[in-house]
């Protein structure tokens, strides 16, 4: 420790008042004025400097929704796409997202009901197609149609866009900031708001964003975009996107920042697997979904020009044999309604499947393939859970829409 003298010398050199003698550190007087703020004005704390500038937060407690319904969750393809947001269909180039994405919007726009082994809702499409030209779509949309027994000119409500190769970016990057809609984004929400789709299509990510896919602002930001549209227009939105190099390698089909992933609500990954004569399958997994099951694997052939399940039986025969289900399912309702009979849809007292099995219409069908059915008649309009009774109580029960 240097001596009194040379301390004083030290502090002398450096412009600096040495320290003096104040006593313990418990007798030190307690400060009456606030620090000044870097320009100068004094610091008049957090509370006061914010009341009179900053706009009350709205907040909501869990008593305002009392006597509030509470709606249900709500599917575009039941247990893998959400109605009203955004999900991510990966996969590598050649794998096929294109002819999936195509047959579940034949399914959706001409009421089939199912895809690829799972149920869908029915009504109008639109699709984005920063890819592939119309010729191309047009044989795809051939084979995949004539597949399912349809002609492609009856498919009446599938909007197509073919945006030009060189002008076909729906958002790009503010200098320093966030993802910012173009033109032709604004073009696509009106055609969305005038249309009114239950499903738009936009292939590919690749093609219509314009900013760094490693930026989490740029990816939240895109994908915060398409999630505005979908809640606002009621529709789900379905992005496709090519994997990373190491996404294909891993099997986790994720591309850039984490944030594409973080900021959907759910993401399908198609993979190319080999099978075990040496040729090429694909497996359909859902990666991530926030309102159902994660982990579904649905293993799909190529066959004819589009994809079927593995193993299952043809698209016309699995049409056919889900038709009997539905029929079963409908002469059920028909004698529980003349008997008087209220059934529901969810689990619990009177859930319809359970009390249809045990029914003579059911013809011995199980009551899973009854809730199948069930959910393929409600996405086809043909059923409706309607209310009844006193509507205090907010009671409803399970009716045909229409006659067949």
């Amino acid at each position: 420790m240097l001596a009194p003298d040379r301390m004083e010398e030290a502090f002398a050199r450096a412009g600096a008042i040495p320290p003096q003698d104040s006593g313990p550190m418990d007798d030190a007087p307690f400060p009456t004025e606030y620090p000044e703020s870097a320009d100068g004005a004094p610091d008049t704390g957090l509370a006061e400097g914010l009341a009179a500038t900053t706009p009350p937060l709205e907040l909501i407690c869990p008593p305002t929704w009392r006597g509030v319904p509470l709606p249900p969750m709500r599917w575009l393809a039941t247990n893998r796409i959400p109605a009203g947001d955004v999900t991510i269909l990966s996969g590598d180039g050649g794998g096929g997202k294109t002819t999936v994405a195509l047959q579940l919007a034949i399914s959706v726009e001409q009421r089939l009901g199912d895809w690829l082994g799972t149920v869908c809702e029915a009504g109008p499409v639109i699709f984005f197609s920063g890819e592939e030209p119309d010729q191309e779509m047009r044989r795809r949309l051939d084979r995949v149609a004539r597949k399912r027994g349809i002609d492609p000119s009856d498919i009446e409500d599938l909007h197509f866009h073919f945006a030009d190769p060189d002008r076909c970016l729906l958002g790009v990057a503010r200098p320093n900031g966030p993802i910012a809609p173009t033109p032709l984004f604004e073009a696509l929400a009106a055609a969305v708001f005038d249309i009114r789709p239950v499903l738009v299509v936009v292939d590919s990510i690749a093609a219509v964003f314009g900013g760094n896919q490693n930026d989490r602002t740029h990816a939240r930001s895109f994908v915060g975009m398409f999630r505005k549209l979908a809640r606002e227009a009621d529709c789900a939105v379905m992005l496709l996107d090519h994997p990373s190099l190491s996404g294909i390698t891993s099997g986790t089909g994720r591309g850039g920042s984490m944030d594409w992933q973080n900021a959907t609500r759910a993401r399908l990954h198609l993979e190319t697997v080999q099978d075990e004569g040496g040729g090429t399958d694909r497996v359909l997994e859902v990666k991530k979904t926030n309102y159902g099951p994660a982990g579904e694997r649905v293993a799909i052939r190529w066959e004819e020009g589009s994809f079927v399940m593995k193993g299952s039986e043809s698209a016309p025969a699995q049409a056919a044999a889900f038709n009997v289900a539905d029929q079963a399912y409908l002469a059920c309702l028909d004698a529980a309604t003349a008997q008087g009979r209220n059934v529901f849809p969810m689990p619990g007292k009177g859930h319809a499947p359970k009390v249809f099995a045990d029914m003579p219409q059911a013809n011995g069908m199980t009551w899973q393939g009854l809730a199948k059915a069930q959910e393929r008649l409600f996405a086809a309009g043909k059923i409706a859970n309607v209310p009844f009774g006193k509507p205090s109580k907010d009671a409803k029960r399970i009716e045909r829409t229409t006659s067949i």
